[in-house]
């Protein structure tokens, strides 16, 4: 178990599916944990399991997406913590319409005005929490910085152009800043993630209000036939995160992994 005793996490998207999974990982190997969304409904619930298992928990609403608000959990984090020691980059932007057909859909078909603006609106969601993060982090003297970003960055996916566009951007730019950040010894690396069972996702293809295409659900269905080691689990992905978490990991930064369960080899 990787151990996170005295260390500060904040969880974008901690509210349900990875995120809480990550969330649960984190303060099981001992850290304080902040999580973020915008349901404070779905945030009670969470709270309640991390608290019943003795964990120091807490939420601070906000959307990914506004750099206020981000600046904001980052600075009430730090006031009621003392500090940040892991930022967990989960939330996205928009996820409804990253999966309409006008966007996740075959090239000649999709509406590139709309993936632009989906490419723009999940990398911002990535990049504004950790940004708002760093002064918290610099005088910890460390930390990491874990992105979660769709294995579509990595492995060509037809129909992902904007997946492909924004996680295989994200993964560069990981990289980039985990060069700009090694002075500080702030680590950064990425977490690519397929399809995962209990997340959004996994409901917005296979529950009953599904309303994804025929190609995406077919996708899906291909993943999970083909999965050598089975679908992932949220706790999965968070076990991976809790090691690039932790000082098991001090070595590693700019690096990718692929928790894919077989599915993809890099």
């Amino acid at each position: 178990m990787s151990n996170l005793e005295g260390k500060v996490a904040v969880v974008t998207g901690g509210t349900g599916g990875i995120g809480k999974g990550v969330a649960l990982q984190l303060a099981a190997a001992g850290a304080t944990v902040v999580i973020s969304g915008r349901s404070v409904a779905k945030a009670d619930a969470v709270l309640a399991e991390l608290r019943q298992s003795g964990a120091t928990a807490d939420f601070i609403a906000g959307d990914v997406r506004s750099k206020d608000d981000m600046t904001a959990l980052a600075e009430e984090t730090a006031s009621r913590y003392g500090g940040i020691d892991i930022v967990v980059a989960n939330a996205g932007g928009n996820d409804d319409e990253a999966r309409s057909p006008q966007v996740r859909g075959p090239f000649v078909e999709i509406d590139l005005a709309r993936v632009a603006a989906v490419v723009a609106e999940n990398t911002s969601a990535k990049l504004l929490p950790v940004q708002a993060a760093l002064p918290f982090m610099r005088p910890r003297g460390g930390g990491s910085v874990i992105f979660l970003t769709s294995e579509g960055g990595r492995v060509p996916t037809p129909g992902q152009t904007a997946v492909s566009t924004f996680a295989g951007g994200l993964i560069r730019a990981s990289k980039v800043i985990a060069r700009e950040l090694a002075r500080d010894r702030i680590r950064v690396n990425c977490v690519c993630v397929t399809v995962v069972r209990d997340s959004p996702s996994w409901e917005a293809v296979f529950g009953e209000a599904s309303k994804v295409s025929e190609h995406h659900r077919k996708q899906y269905e291909k993943i999970v036939a083909g999965c050598p080691l089975g679908v992932a689990a949220p706790t999965d992905i968070g076990r991976v995160v809790a090691f690039l978490a932790s000082d098991e990991s001090a070595y590693l930064t700019g690096a990718t992994l692929s928790p894919t369960g077989g599915l993809t080899i890099h």
